[in-house]
């Protein structure tokens, strides 16, 4: 199968330097595993919710390469991306990635769930 992915550019979605960090901490544990995949996925209480897992390249899939880390986002889900910010937050009221999505019109009180 020839490799179709192409390079995404920078306004389909930005990484943080701290969203990087956490990557390159988290990534040489998940074995034959090149990067993060950012998705979309149907359900949640807001209608969509947002998915992360980590993965390789897939046909037809934009690659964010951004502070020496590589994000993964199929044609579909680059749609509801468009223009978000894949952050990493860390402190006293909790930690993890956070997506910072200027599309989303409304979400759950957890911040994985929105609508558009």
């Amino acid at each position: 199968m020839a490799d179709t992915s192409t390079q995404a550019n920078a306004t389909v979605v930005g990484v943080s330097e701290a969203a990087a960090q956490e990557i390159k901490r988290l990534l040489p544990s998940e074995v034959g595993k090149s990067g993060l995949r950012l998705e979309i996925k149907g359900g949640g209480c807001s209608g969509m919710s947002y998915g992360l897992s980590f993965d390789n390249a897939r046909e037809n899939d934009q690659i964010v390469d951004a502070h020496e880390v590589k994000v993964f986002v199929d044609p579909k889900s680059a749609i509801y991306l468009k223009g978000s910010v894949l952050d990493f937050q860390g402190g006293l009221e909790g930690h993890g990635f956070v997506i910072k999505n200027p599309q989303a019109k409304g979400s759950c009180g957890c911040g994985q769930s929105f609508n558009v």
